[in-house]
């Protein structure tokens, strides 16, 4: 079994292409964030409401209405279902209509929110069901309950969704609106944004998927793009090191949720939904290099003993200034007298870091940095691996290189102008392309 979770649908055509992956895919649950231009009139309406501009929101809510008319002529072409979709759309704008008329308060305009979510995922059953699959809406404001802590409360989703799939069985996919819940006191919420990825795995979880397809934005990995799975394939220990030493891939939680189901994660990139880019499970392929990461926008700090501290009170020192601040480190090379690191910090906090250790250190840095994680079976019994990641770059000037500690990273970090010279070397060396 499968769930499907598409990030973004930004015009017609983006829905055309996700409605066609769906039909390729044939998932069991298809997670569907809100249409953009919707999103956009909900804008406009929760900041209309609230400065008492009424005539503001229903202008906006009869645009919402005149543009998902536009959408059902253009992608349904029976009759029946055309006619049936208007009467879904005349019901949803009604009821946000008389919901303008509500005095304001934060939870009607989070039921105005959900109204706008249903509606744009209730018009996509519509759709699918125009090309002969039994859809229908999952209300996950209904099952989708967060704890007190604000993290879904698993137990009980899956027993409300498992009651619920019970009374469905003739259903062949549930459609459900992204981020969409309710809190722990039954007033209806959203999940962060940021937790998208998340709140999809929770719904593979509940329903018991054997994997999980997610779109995301991911133009900073670089992989073996000629559909051979076993060489993009990461376990979830290299997901989870890789996310932990600060690369966006997808949330934390999602690996250890995955991994504790045994779900397959397969990753794709929102703008291509037809190539695999990375496919995350237990199975280690042993490939010697699986895919290439990049992080822009870090900054290379050298730290160099003034003498005043002996090396291992510097160290301790300098740990305890970056621990205080809260800074991500990269990666760390020392000798006896200097510490260098790359690190994610604002201009800001690194002055602050400059001040608070200008007496036992000199301090100096390179914004301009970029970082390139080489992912792999790189344990030591592999010798060649690292002697040819070396040979391939030798032309480029590194600042840093961090292998040793994770028998699956080798990451190196170059001034910002050559990453792209680097991604292009390595990629032709270990995937016999230019991966885009």
């Amino acid at each position: 079994m499968k769930v499907c979770k598409f990030e973004k649908i930004k015009d017609e055509e983006e829905m055309k292409r996700i409605i066609n992956c769906i039909l390729n895919e044939h998932p069991y649950v298809a997670v569907l964030p809100t249409i953009v231009p919707l999103q956009k009139w909900l804008q406009e309406i929760s900041v209309s409401w609230f400065h008492d501009e009424d005539e503001t929101s229903h202008t906006a809510i009869n645009a919402i209405e005149e543009y998902c008319y536009t959408l059902s002529d253009h992608l349904i072409t029976s009759d029946e279902l055309n006619k049936d979709s208007k009467v879904l759309i005349q019901k949803y704008c009604d009821n946000m209509h008389n919901l303008v008329e509500e005095k304001a308060d934060l939870l009607i305009d989070k039921i105005i929110k959900a109204e706008i979510y249903r509606l744009s995922t209730h018009l996509f059953t519509y759709f699918l069901r125009e090309q002969g699959i039994n859809a229908k809406l999952l209300d996950t404001s209904t099952f989708m309950q967060l704890n007190l802590e604000r993290k879904p409360d698993i137990p009980y989703i899956r027993e409300s969704i498992q009651q619920y799939i019970g009374q469905n069985r003739d259903i062949e996919m549930f459609v459900v609106p992204l981020s969409l819940c309710k809190n722990v006191y039954g007033e209806t919420d959203f999940v962060s944004e940021r937790r998208n990825d998340y709140y999809a795995t929770v719904l593979a979880t509940v329903f018991k998927a054997d994997e999980i397809l997610l779109s995301t934005e991911i133009n900073h990995i670089y992989a073996n793009q000629n559909n051979l799975r076993e060489q993009h394939s990461l376990t979830y220990t290299e997901a989870e090191q890789l996310i932990n030493s600060g690369v966006y891939l997808l949330y934390a939680d999602c690996i250890t949720l995955a991994a504790h189901s045994d779900i397959a994660i397969r990753l794709i990139d929102t703008n291509d939904l037809a190539t695999e880019r990375l496919y995350i499970s237990p199975h280690d392929t042993e490939s010697n290099v699986k895919a290439i990461l990049t992080q822009d926008s870090v900054t290379f700090v050298r730290f160099t003993s003034l003498n005043v501290l002996p090396g291992y009170l510097l160290m301790g020192k300098l740990l305890e200034v970056i621990s205080k601040y809260k800074i991500n480190v990269i990666s760390m090379a020392s000798s006896n007298v200097s510490v260098s690191m790359i690190l994610t910090a604002s201009s800001d906090t690194l002055r602050i870091i400059q001040r608070e250790l200008h007496k036992y250190a000199e301090m100096t840095t390179d914004e301009n940095m970029s970082v390139i994680h080489i992912i792999g079976s790189l344990h030591w019994e592999h010798r060649q691996v690292e002697g040819r990641i070396i040979e391939t770059i030798k032309d480029i000037p590194i600042s840093l290189i961090s292998y040793g500690g994770s028998d699956h990273c080798f990451t190196i970090s170059v001034h910002t102008v050559d990453k792209n010279k680097a991604i292009r070397l390595l990629s032709r060396q270990f995937f016999r392309q230019l991966s885009a």
